[in-house]
């Protein structure tokens, strides 16, 4: 891993269920596309500073996106990273660590839920945990969902939010969990990986809300209104 710490962030576009937004990147930032997401950023007018990926699931799309990618690869060979099928990291593991190896500590990923298969959606979550655990911090990002982990930290969201946030924990125990300025709070409680006891809080629109563990890791799941 990098011991330059980039000012930047690492846009990853996967392969799974995309709205197409806005990703806004600017200067120090960089892209990568993970197989089929190369279309998603493709269709947002992204050209990813990179493409990886074993294409399994590109080549599911039809010749017209193979003959993209390879037209990409003819002309700007180093754009593209070839995975082999048989692999133990996923396509976006592989862009995480590309990431982290060139200094970045923030990533955003999208395209990362849905899909055919919610193993991707699980490795996804566990992708989280990953960049958390190497020292970084990570967002699944939509258009109306973020998804982020906390471990022994503070979370904190702005006034005027609206809709429904979850409190997951991906530890065993988590302990000292502390939830403020949200529907339903808590005060130093535990949440453990086998009871629900997290879900479906609500944000207050005029307050600022605030998640706290003390011991244990946290998956955070937020689902925004625009009903304001």
């Amino acid at each position: 891993m990098s011991s330059e710490i980039i000012d930047g962030k690492c846009v990853i576009i996967s392969a799974g269920d995309f709205y197409p937004v806005e990703i806004d990147l600017e200067e120090g930032d960089f892209c990568i596309a993970c197989d089929a997401g190369f279309l998603h950023a493709r269709n947002v007018g992204v050209l990813p500073d990179l493409i990886v990926g074993d294409f399994d699931s590109l080549s599911e799309q039809g010749e017209m996106a193979i003959r993209d990618l390879m037209e990409i690869e003819e002309n700007d060979p180093d754009r593209i990273v070839r995975l082999n099928v048989k692999k133990d990291d996923t396509d976006t593991i592989m862009a995480v660590k590309i990431g982290l190896e060139k200094g970045y500590r923030k990533f955003f990923l999208y395209g990362a839920l849905g899909g055919k298969r919610v193993d991707h959606t699980i490795a996804n979550i566990q992708t989280l945990n990953f960049i958390r655990n190497h020292g970084a911090k990570g967002y699944i990002m939509e258009h109306d969902k973020m998804l982020l982990v906390a471990h022994n930290e503070t979370v904190k969201f702005h006034r005027g939010n609206s809709g429904y946030i979850s409190v997951f924990s991906l530890s065993d125990i988590s302990k000292g969990v502390t939830i403020k300025g949200l529907m339903y709070n808590l005060e130093r409680g535990t949440l453990t990986n086998d009871f629900p006891l997290g879900v479906s809080n609500e944000f207050i629109i005029d307050e600022e809300a605030e998640i706290t563990v003390e011991e244990g890791t946290l998956l955070i799941t937020v689902y925004f209104s625009d009903e304001i």
